[in-house]
């Protein structure tokens, strides 16, 4: 089943008949979303690799998962010690906050809650009121590490992995795929992907990104190394009175994110252009690019501000990728 969902994807899946030349793919389903792992390697070397990479996934679920009350996140978040293997992510995460000024704050929580975005069912407009009690609770400056523990400012507060977590997954499936000796591959979680080597005779790597108006209008952007992630409100919204609301909260404001289809941000490592790409929706392309410019690559479909059947507005800036 899984070779007929990946006909758009390289030709060799799941294939005892591969060489290191042919690829081997394979796709499951985790992080409430579809993984697929794509390596060049002989079969059996591949095969082993690839298991290895898919149980990063399910260890990143018991890790950051606040789906689970057994996760090392909810237990940290329920006032338990944070674990040895936690603590540098959080630390990285809350690093990203402060550099985005905010913009990406993992302590988004209470709000996605409240609007219904957390469980993706009993979406609601919340009032002023509301809104207006929750946001103290969404401070990334209000909540800090000290020695193995999560000290909150605030009562109520909690750290959502929801902007960083299938990211930081990636991250370490490219690592366990490296210690098994492969050195050309590319890992993909949903929106949020990074390549290692090159497919053999070809000069980069085939990433397709949504069309938010979902009318098959998806871009090939051309990867050549690192990571690449995007962040929209297509898939996770409500719509009331003729009104979208999706689930990219400005943590400023407390209401979603409007006039930006999508974002794709390139980094280093994919945890980073994860929590990059959830920023520059909040930031928008000027402030996205005053900030963070020197390191990242952006690429932003714009909703039309007048007329909305007109064409999304794509900009990319000079440390993007290739797209056609």
């Amino acid at each position: 089943m899984w070779c007929v969902l990946l006909w758009w994807l390289p030709a060799g899946c799941l294939s005892n008949k591969s060489t290191a030349a042919e690829p081997v793919t394979r796709l499951q389903p985790l992080l409430g979303t579809f993984v697929s792992i794509t390596v060049y390697a002989e079969p059996i070397k591949a095969q082993t690799a690839i298991d290895a990479a898919f149980s990063e996934f399910r260890a990143v679920d018991r890790l950051l998962s606040i789906h689970r009350d057994d996760s090392d996140l909810a237990k940290a978040n329920q006032g338990m010690p944070v674990s040895a293997e936690l603590k540098p992510v959080l630390q990285k995460a809350l690093a990203i906050a402060r550099e985005t000024e905010g913009a990406f704050d993992p302590t988004i929580r209470p709000l996605a809650e409240l609007w219904g975005f957390i469980k993706k069912e009993g979406y609601r407009l919340p009032t002023k009121s509301e809104l207006q009690s929750v946001l103290p609770k969404v401070d990334y400056r209000q909540i800090m590490l000290q020695g193995n523990m999560l000290i909150q400012d605030a009562p109520g507060m909690s750290i959502d992995s929801g902007g960083f977590g299938k990211g930081y997954a990636v991250d370490r499936a490219i690592a366990v795929l490296q210690r098994h000796g492969i050195r050309h591959a590319m890992v993909k979680a949903g929106g949020d992907t990074r390549v290692i080597g090159l497919p053999p005779g070809l000069d980069h790597w085939a990433v397709w990104i949504e069309d938010p108006r979902k009318q098959g209008r998806r871009a090939l952007i051309k990867l050549r190394h690192g990571a690449l992630s995007t962040s929209g409100n297509y898939e996770n919204f409500f719509e009331i009175d003729g009104r979208r609301y999706g689930h990219l909260l400005d943590p400023r404001t407390g209401y979603p994110v409007q006039g930006i289809g999508s974002c794709t941000a390139t980094a280093d490592t994919c945890m980073e252009s994860d929590a990059y790409a959830t920023a520059a929706c909040v930031l928008g392309v000027t402030q996205s690019q005053k900030l963070l410019g020197a390191k990242v690559g952006f690429r932003f479909l714009l909703f039309p501000e007048t007329d909305p059947q007109d064409p999304l507005k794509v900009v990319e800036t000079d440390r993007f990728p290739g797209s056609d």
